[in-house]
């Protein structure tokens, strides 16, 4: 008897204890399934909507060349006795480039210089039989005639002396050539103990202070670049690194292809732009009261685009027609209005009417 009472009390307890897990783990159910129904929700930033003037962009390729270059050559031709630099090398105007050994000009220009002297005493000798004393009496055309003085001078060789004296003196002053601006040495192919002759150019000295970027456009955008206008120059070498610029000329032609050619300069304090270099140019201009959004909130959807609005925790799809847009927006002709919060994070898997948490509120 005691036994069965045992049995009947354990029976008892079991059933109520059984009871009563069931209870907490639909209670545990129900609390997963809210955690869940939280994690659920996506996680988004938007942007409100704004009318404000749009800044379009117009984006070409370009090409840097120095705004002065200049291609250096032997004026006085000998054997190269000295190189002064090297490429890459900055020099300063008048620093020395190369150099020629200077003997043969020198004993030219000593020769040039006895023929003109004896041309002198010629001439003289010559003047006297004509019953002038001094060359200073040959100014005064009472004394002899400006055209009998030149025939004179034909006759004994005086002016082809003199023209010989002056090449002499020119080739002796430029067995060194010079730098003619500061600048940087660029194509320098010359070698000491060569014959000048031996090389059409000496070099190149490229100053590179400032800078001239040439581009095309399609000749629809002829009537938004005008001289003055701003833009910004990005090397594709080194894409971190604009440079502001201002168009300095527009071609007013168009060639075959519709494309007209603009100019503008900047400058290059750290050397970044180099001769040559492919550049990217970005010119932007402002057009009025647009309304504006993010250009990544503008989704493609069923042939169409759509934009996710923020409203009440929930992502709402909306239908729009866009017009301008530059790298970072885009302007909304129709569907938004000012001010809806417009998503632009974090939208690509969103659903009508689905759940999001807007985690940037202050913006």
């Amino acid at each position: 008897m005691n036994k069965i009472a045992f049995f009947a009390l354990m029976l008892a307890l079991g059933l109520v204890g059984g009871c009563g897990n069931k209870k907490e783990e639909k209670k545990e159910e129900k609390d997963l399934a809210r955690i869940s129904q939280k994690q659920d929700k996506i996680e988004v930033k938007a942007a409100k909507a704004r009318l404000a003037p749009f800044e379009m962009e117009l984006v070409s390729n370009g090409k840097v060349n120095a705004r002065r270059k200049a291609v250096l050559a032997f004026i006085t031709n000998d054997v190269v006795r000295k190189v002064h630099v090297k490429n890459g090398e900055r020099v300063k105007k008048g620093d020395p480039i190369v150099s020629v050994d200077e003997l043969k000009a020198g004993q030219q220009l000593e020769a040039a210089r006895l023929s003109w002297e004896k041309a002198k005493l010629e001439l003289r000798g010559r003047l006297m039989n004509e019953g002038i004393n001094s060359l200073e009496d040959t100014l005064d055309e009472r004394v002899i005639s400006k055209t009998r003085l030149e025939n004179i001078k034909l006759q004994i060789g005086y002016t082809s002396a003199v023209k010989e004296y002056e090449k002499a003196v020119y080739d002796y002053s430029n067995i060194t050539v010079y730098a003619p601006f500061d600048g940087v040495i660029a194509d320098l192919e010359v070698k000491e103990y060569n014959q000048s002759s031996a090389y059409k150019e000496v070099c190149s000295v490229i100053d590179d202070a400032t800078m001239e970027i040439v581009f095309n456009v399609l000749e629809t955008e002829i009537a938004h670049l005008k001289a003055g206008m701003e833009v910004e120059i990005t090397p594709y070498a080194n894409d971190k690194v604009t440079l502001k610029g201002t168009v300095t000329e527009v071609n007013p032609k168009i060639d075959e292809n519709g494309m007209v050619k603009v100019r503008a300069t900047t400058d290059n304090p750290e050397a970044v732009l180099v001769d040559g270099m492919n550049v990217s140019i970005l010119a932007k201009r402002q057009i009025a009261d647009k309304l504006i959004v993010p250009k990544t909130a503008v989704l493609p959807r069923q042939g169409r685009k759509v934009v996710f609005v923020y409203e009440n925790g929930r992502a709402i799809w909306k239908y729009v027609e866009t017009g301008f847009e530059n790298s970072r927006e885009v302007c909304i002709e129709s569907g938004l209005k000012e001010g809806e919060e417009a998503i632009y994070e974090n939208n690509l898997g969103l659903s009508h009417e689905c759940e999001v948490t807007l985690i940037n509120k202050k913006e």
